[in-house]
């Protein structure tokens, strides 16, 4: 039986704009993502603006040209489009219900109970979601700096189960570590999570890699405290950290630099790992950019361009496996630790993204965080790619 590619109309679009001013960049990438085409109340427009623009402002735009359809988005430290890497401006999506039907739900604060608002905003994501097609996904966005992230996965895993898929990321800034934005129901919330509960009559595809590989041998974590690990193997973390990676430690002040291009991998139970970078070091322990338990078994990582762009293309040929139609479009999310480790040749990421997917429309941003789970309950990653295919 032969397959008809996806009409234009069927498409996602993309768009862009590094416009200053919050409401014409809204309106430059929103228009731009539509083309020509007038859409619905079931459609949905993804946002990821730059933390440059005051979100009130930008927000009320982006929905005044996108209505009737609904907005949702989250701040970004960089967007791109398969044309264009956008390091402050915003990048818009334009995603056609096209048979299937979107539960949209948002909540704000997460407070201290990031399980429980996250089990929330699956539920009602869920319920809004309305008529039943047989084949889900939930999309999340969640504040970036709002504590433990595997809490987001646990807590919608209690919903989804192990049949619905999670992808999604953290919001962004521009590394301040200060606010993140995110965007859903008309409202602009700094410690929110959002969800969207697609259902659709045809398979979606998700694929996540990293192309990080295990350097060192395995390590366990012996004494640890949310996002701080003191101890490995019951040695001080710094030292047996810097010793697995047979590097002498050069700057005892800061050692964000150093350790790049070397993060943790968290063995996981798919045989995978799960990727976490480290930040920098205070006295004898080393602080990481997401959360590990006492327990867990460590190895230093080691990867290089070539790899971190095969992962890539790797994601996206996972996320084509898991379709039953010719692709229409891709939601990716990579992290913003791979900027800098990609350098010049970062372009590539989204190119080999899109070319993997035959071509289609490929849009996404640069996060705190990615959340892509296809089996099993974990799912919280860092410097690694996540592609929601459609």
């Amino acid at each position: 039986m032969t397959v008809e590619p996806a009409t234009t109309a069927e498409k996602m679009g993309t768009g862009y704009s590094e416009h200053p001013d919050p409401s014409l960049a809204a309106e430059e990438c929103v228009r731009a993502a539509l083309g020509d085409r007038i859409p619905s109340e079931e459609d949905l427009v993804f946002v990821f603006p730059t933390i440059d623009y005051e979100p009130h402002a930008f927000l009320e735009a982006a929905e005044r040209h996108a209505y009737p359809a609904r907005v949702v988005g989250c701040t970004s430290f960089a967007g791109f489009t398969r044309d264009k890497q956008v390091s402050r401006g915003c990048v818009a999506t334009y995603l056609p219900a096209n048979g299937g039907s979107f539960g949209v739900a948002a909540v704000n604060p997460l407070g201290n109970d990031v399980f429980g608002a996250a089990k929330r905003v699956a539920e009602v994501a869920l319920e809004r979601c309305g008529e039943v097609h047989p084949h889900s996904v939930l999309l999340v966005l969640s504040d970036g700096l709002a504590g433990d992230q595997r809490e987001i996965v646990r807590g919608t895993y209690a919903v989804t189960g192990a049949k619905v898929p999670l992808v999604g990321g953290a919001a962004g800034e521009n590394l301040t570590l200060q606010n993140t934005y995110q965007f859903a129901e008309g409202r602009v919330m700094t410690n929110g999570v959002v969800a969207v509960w697609i259902n659709t009559p045809h398979r979606l595809g998700v694929g996540v890699r990293h192309g990080w590989h295990p350097l060192g041998r395995p390590q366990i974590v012996t004494r640890a405290s949310r996002n701080i690990v003191y101890e490995l193997d019951g040695r001080p973390a710094v030292e047996a950290y810097f010793e697995e990676r047979g590097a002498e430690l050069l700057n005892h002040k800061s050692i964000g630099g150093q350790v790049m291009n070397h993060p943790f991998g968290v063995a996981v139970d798919s045989g995978r790992y799960e990727i976490r970078h480290i930040m920098n070091r205070v006295e004898d322990s080393l602080v990481l950019f997401g959360y590990v338990g006492e327990g867990a078994v460590v190895r230093v990582m080691e990867s290089d361009c070539d790899d971190l762009l095969g992962a890539a293309a790797l994601a996206a040929g996972d996320a084509l496996a898991g379709l039953d139609t010719p692709p229409r479009g891709a939601l990716v999310f990579s992290c913003t630790a791979r900027v800098p480790l990609l350098g010049d040749r970062l372009p590539s990421e989204i190119a080999a993204v899109s070319d993997g997917l035959g071509g289609c429309p490929a849009a996404g941003f640069f996060t705190f965080g990615e959340f892509a789970r296809v089996t099993g309950t974990t799912g919280f990653h860092n410097a690694t790619v996540a592609v929601l295919a459609f």
